[in-house]
């Protein structure tokens, strides 16, 4: 058995703001406030093949903050940072909306790129590549375990993107998942990415 745990981070001011992150390096919000207490409760004990972050800060300190244990053993990857908006980050949808660009990235995000910002495809392209050498990971430890759990820390548009190349069926829109929410994906050795523009 193959699973992932995909883990969003906590909040940070900006996410009480409902301000575009992005790139953008947060910290999180102080103490419990960062909303991670469930988090903490959800992986304690549990055991991890291996475990990967965002470089950013606030998916760092959520590790630190739900298992300290695994900090030092972590591997950190700038491919599960968060889509780059551009000149639109630390803005709120009310803060863009009367402008036309934004209007049709709203519409379509896959046909416009924020400005100075991250394209859909080389969005999705990082993601897929990490995606490829967490599965290819994965798969060597099938090879010396029946039991294969990964934890990954990075926030919600890569684990959209995740769950939609890995799961087929499952659009970039179809998951969800709340700041210090988990979203488990099983999988097979037999799996691969789908490499298809979503």
């Amino acid at each position: 058995m193959i699973e992932w745990w995909l883990v969003r981070h906590g909040l940070t001011e900006w996410n009480t703001q409902r301000k575009y992150q992005g790139h953008s390096d947060l910290a999180l919000l102080p103490g419990d406030a960062c909303g991670l207490l469930g988090l903490r409760e959800e992986l304690a004990g549990v055991p991890f093949s291996a475990v990967y972050s965002s470089d950013l800060l606030r998916c760092r300190q959520t590790l630190s903050f739900a298992r300290p244990d695994l900090v030092s053993g972590s591997t950190t990857d700038p491919r599960l940072r968060e889509m780059n908006f551009g000149a639109w980050e630390g803005k709120t949808y009310d803060m863009l909306k009367d402008f036309a660009v934004y209007r049709a990235w709203i519409d379509d995000p896959k046909a416009v790129t924020p400005p100075g910002g991250e394209s859909w495809h080389s969005f999705q392209g990082r993601v897929a590549e990490m995606g490829e050498e967490l599965l290819a990971l994965s798969k060597r430890f099938v090879e010396k375990s029946d039991n294969v759990r990964l934890l990954v820390i990075t926030h919600g548009g890569v684990i959209s993107m995740l769950s939609a190349l890995l799961q087929p069926g499952f659009g970039f829109w179809d998951t969800k998942v709340s700041p210090g929410g988990v979203i488990r994906i099983a999988l097979k050795a037999t799996d691969s990415v789908n490499r298809k523009l979503l």
